[in-house]
């Protein structure tokens, strides 16, 4: 029993606020260890430029949040056509286009294992496009439906 088309895929934002928590707790750590206890009232330095480097980090990273929220990425695979959507742009991909899927793995330096990335190649651009499956809710399914999809177009 196979799943009902389209399948709608959109992506995670939750590693933006536990950044902009880590960012704040350090940031408040930082200034009470640099504040000063007088009279029973602390005194925070906000000239210190370490305090000015994480609020400068902490709001860019709200903005980038925000940024990422209101573009709103989706993939949406259907039975002959994949979609990558954003607010700006939507690029649909008819199963006569793609050349091939490949699922397979990327090594990233930083973690210890490899992870999941799929490239779709398309007959009118040279670079495939590049999803990370992780990077999205459902991310198995979402590898699941590829899966599926590749199949039942023979890609």
């Amino acid at each position: 029993m196979g799943k009902q088309f389209p399948l709608i895929f959109e992506k995670r934002f939750d590693f933006y606020w536990k950044s902009i928590a880590i960012y704040c707790i350090v940031l408040i750590l930082y200034s009470l260890l640099r504040g000063t206890l007088e009279e029973g009232t602390l005194t925070l330095r906000v000239s210190d430029p370490l305090v000015i480097l994480l609020t400068l980090i902490i709001l860019f990273s709200i903005v980038g949040y925000l940024f990422s929220i209101w573009k709103s990425p989706k993939v949406i695979v259907g039975k002959d056509y994949i979609t990558l959507k954003t607010r700006f742009k939507e690029i649909n991909l008819p199963a006569n286009q793609i050349s091939k899927i490949v699922i397979g793995k990327e090594i990233v330096s930083n973690l210890k294992r490899p992870m999941r990335i799929i490239k779709i190649f398309v007959t009118f651009r040279k670079a495939p496009f590049r999803i990370r499956p992780s990077l999205f809710w459902n991310h198995k399914e979402l590898i699941e439906a590829l899966i599926q999809f590749k199949k039942s177009n023979n890609k």
